[in-house]
């Protein structure tokens, strides 16, 4: 069984405690939709937001953080997190996963292989000279969506401006599953998604798509829905994961059962919108998923009291739904091994997916740092269990 992916890997440098009402955020945000300003749960480029405030990169930090140290530097982005989140669980289970993607020559190079060395986690990497790699300061302001907390961006392409299909070898297609995360910070890549898409159809892989909030395109042309490559990738897409912005910003709609009823109409074979602490939706078409109709799905109750009666295992939301694919991955990875010809099971999927994205909120950034091979499986078994009992699975 193989898993490969590619798509965002970057290094999250986290700004914990911050408040975003607090004088230093009041110039930063954003007052029209693609006007470069700071995004409260979404994300912006630098350099955009460098000319919206007129003031340089430096100065921006300077002003939110007092000068003061990223409290968490780790390792991040939709794709990579979500693949080293499946390789972990599935480290005993002779799964071998893998993540294509650019660096730079810099230090955080350096960070990025050495973090992936230590996890399961198998990495094909093109080095791109003379460009960083592709960072992401998080500003996190705990006191946000009822004390859950919310994150806002701000992101350097960097090196993964340099990836596109052409840099995804035959080897990439020799997959089970393939994982497609976050590619709106990968722009070739994400231009020339439905031709990936298509050849992995073509080669028999299962197809995920985990998607990111595409300020590219939000800048370009803030009245018109987000691309995905073009309209053809739907069609080649078995499960694709979305958040309910990015979802509105996909379809052009103003509601979420709107844009699910758009997304299904586009062609694709199932479909897992998260909301945040809300229900998630969900909905497949079948034949590989089994068939369910669009339905409502809760998020863990078990990690919310859990940290409602120890506050202190609150960390961040940082990851969350980078974790929540990983889950996905691994569910699929599970049900394919064993399924013996019968559906895959979407309650299964969002267990596992549910599950690992409200697990990442113990600790800090996307990336858990196991002491031992299968700590993190041992960890998530309780987390999964309970999710399955509370919802009568």
């Amino acid at each position: 069984m193989r898993i490969h992916g590619a798509g965002c890997c970057l290094i999250d440098s986290i700004y914990m405690n911050c408040s975003y009402g607090e004088e230093a955020f009041s110039p930063l945000w954003s007052r029209n939709r693609g006007d470069g300003g700071l995004i409260e749960g979404g994300l912006v480029f630098g350099e955009d937001l460098e000319h919206y405030t007129g003031m340089k990169r430096t100065e921006i930090l300077q002003s939110i953080t007092k000068g003061r140290q990223p409290d968490v530097v780790n390792l991040g982005g939709p794709a990579v997190v979500a693949l080293v989140h499946a390789a972990q669980i599935l480290a005993n289970e002779k799964v071998e996963v893998s993540f294509y993607g650019a660096l730079g020559t810099d230090n955080n190079a350096a960070i990025v292989r050495s973090t992936i060395d230590n996890t399961p986690l198998k990495r094909v990497f093109k080095t791109v000279e003379g460009k960083p790699t592709a960072t992401t300061e998080v500003f996190d302001d705990p006191s946000k969506r009822n004390g859950k907390g919310e994150r806002s961006f701000v992101n350097t392409i960097g090196a993964a401006g340099e990836f596109g299909p052409e840099d995804l070898a035959d080897h990439f297609y020799d997959a089970d599953i393939l994982l497609l995360g976050g590619t709106a910070l990968v722009p070739k890549l994400h231009d020339g998604l439905h031709t990936v898409l298509k050849r992995a159809k073509d080669k028999g892989c299962m197809t995920v798509v985990g998607t990111v909030y595409d300020f590219r395109n939000e800048k370009a042309n803030p009245n018109k829905r987000w691309p995905l490559g073009d309209d053809s990738a739907y069609e080649h897409i078995d499960l694709l994961v979305t958040d309910e912005e990015e979802a509105l910003r996909l379809t052009g709609t103003h509601g979420v059962k709107e844009a699910a009823d758009a997304l299904i109409s586009f062609g694709i074979g199932a479909l897992i919108i998260t909301r945040g602490a809300l229900d998630m939706l969900v909905w497949s078409n079948g034949p590989l998923i089994a068939p369910i109709k669009l339905s409502h799905l809760p998020v863990s109750a078990h990690m919310d009291e859990m940290m409602a009666k120890d506050p202190s295992l609150r960390k961040d939301t940082t990851g969350c739904g980078d974790n929540f694919v990983g889950g996905v991955l691994v569910s699929l990875a599970s049900q394919l091994k064993h399924r013996h010809d019968t559906p895959i099971d979407m309650i299964d999927i969002c267990a596992w997916g549910a599950s690992s994205g409200g697990f990442t909120c113990t600790y800090h950034g996307g990336t858990f740092h196991e002491n031992r091979p299968g700590e993190k499986a041992d960890l998530l078994a309780p987390v999964v269990r309970s999710y399955k009992e509370s919802i009568g699975k």
